[in-house]
């Protein structure tokens, strides 16, 4: 019987210790979580806390369009003679990028030359009956002039002349602007047909990409984006908005047209990340690496008298770089301007730790 009651009061001990503990497991899990990352001395990078302009930032995918393209194929049939260009190589405009064989059209053009010259022959004899010469007829009535013309011959040797030497010009594919030759189909030695090649001009590009109906109100005219290829992480451009659609599609996106300045590394067609900034003034901001987890909370260390203080904080708003932060009051953080804000060694640091600052 002694030691059923000995049993007894053993549990009420400890059912009384376990109901008091409860209370207090949110504050000891915190204790817990702080010591757990405290050790021996670290060293540190800080930067000075302040209110800077933040980068607000909308991410989307998007492609790049050359600003000009022009698909060129030969006016006329005949067989492709020579081709100057390959894909990729630059071409200045008006450059010759092909030619057909002239022999036919030179042929043309030297009868053409000939009928003119008679024909012009023609023409001197019958106004000397009248007194007249070539140069007499700019001060003719237009009837006049124009029935001469015609009873020589010398307008329709003059039409035929003028189209003979159209078509030895078009014997000569030509860029219309400068740029980069893509899509060769053509072959020296075979006959033209269909379309050649393409000229695009990629100094600059359109950047096409969606976003959706809530977003909308964020983007506007003119407002820089940043603009990196998937295909290298590391190349980022400066671009801005050109035109944004005013309609919302089936999807519940709008498209919007960016442009930007062409670069090594960029061609027709890529898909790009686009980044939308929008500029917000005077913000608590720290750069991402500042703030860690701790007890599933935002934490960041201030660095104060050589040692680290555990500050709780909310993250606002992120961007690719930054957080704008401000204090967590409701566990009593509190953040000033001026602040030493440990942004490296911090990701195993607790409170209250011996620290010491590289670069002081």
């Amino acid at each position: 019987m002694k030691n059923k009651g000995f049993v007894l009061a053993a549990l009420a001990l400890l059912t009384a210790a376990g109901c008091g503990s409860s209370k207090k497991t949110d504050d000891a899990e915190a204790e817990m979580a702080r010591g757990s990352y405290s050790g021996e001395k670290n060293k540190v990078t800080v930067v000075r806390l302040e209110r800077r302009t933040f980068n607000k930032q909308l991410v989307c995918n998007g492609k790049l369009d050359a600003q000009g393209k022009a698909t060129l194929q030969f006016a006329q049939q005949g067989t492709i003679e020579r081709i100057n260009y390959r894909e990729g190589q630059t071409v200045a405009a008006g450059a010759v990028v092909a030619t057909l064989d002239k022999r036919q059209a030179e042929q043309q053009l030297k009868q053409s030359q000939l009928a003119y010259d008679k024909a012009l022959l023609q023409l001197s004899d019958r106004l000397l009956d009248y007194n007249l010469t070539i140069a007499d007829t700019a001060t003719m009535p237009e009837n006049q002039r124009r029935a001469v013309f015609i009873n020589t011959g010398f307008s329709d040797a003059k039409l035929n002349l003028d189209d003979a030497r159209r078509k030895l010009a078009d014997c000569d594919l030509r860029a219309p602007f400068a740029g980069k030759v893509i899509d060769l189909k053509g072959r020296e030695h075979e006959p033209a047909s269909g379309a050649f090649c393409t000229i695009i001009d990629d100094s600059r590009y359109q950047v096409r990409f969606s976003v959706l109906e809530t977003e909308y109100p964020f983007i506007r005219v003119g407002q820089k984006v940043l603009i990196t290829p998937f295909a290298n992480t590391q190349l980022i451009i400066d671009g801005s908005i050109l035109a944004i659609n005013p309609t919302v599609d089936k999807n519940g996106q709008i498209a919007v047209t960016a442009t930007v300045k062409g670069e090594p590394g960029l061609i027709d067609g890529m898909n790009v990340k686009v980044v939308v900034e929008d500029a917000i003034p005077n913000q608590l901001t720290v750069p991402k690496s500042a703030v860690v987890i701790r007890d599933g909370q935002e934490v960041l260390f201030r660095s104060e008298n050589g040692r680290s203080v555990w500050t709780y904080v909310r993250v606002v708003m992120s961007n690719s770089t930054e957080h704008i932060v401000e204090p967590n009051t409701e566990r009593g953080a509190e953040l000033n301007i001026g602040d030493s804000i440990i942004v490296s060694g911090n990701l195993n640091l607790g409170d209250n730790v011996e620290i010491e600052v590289e670069g002081n």
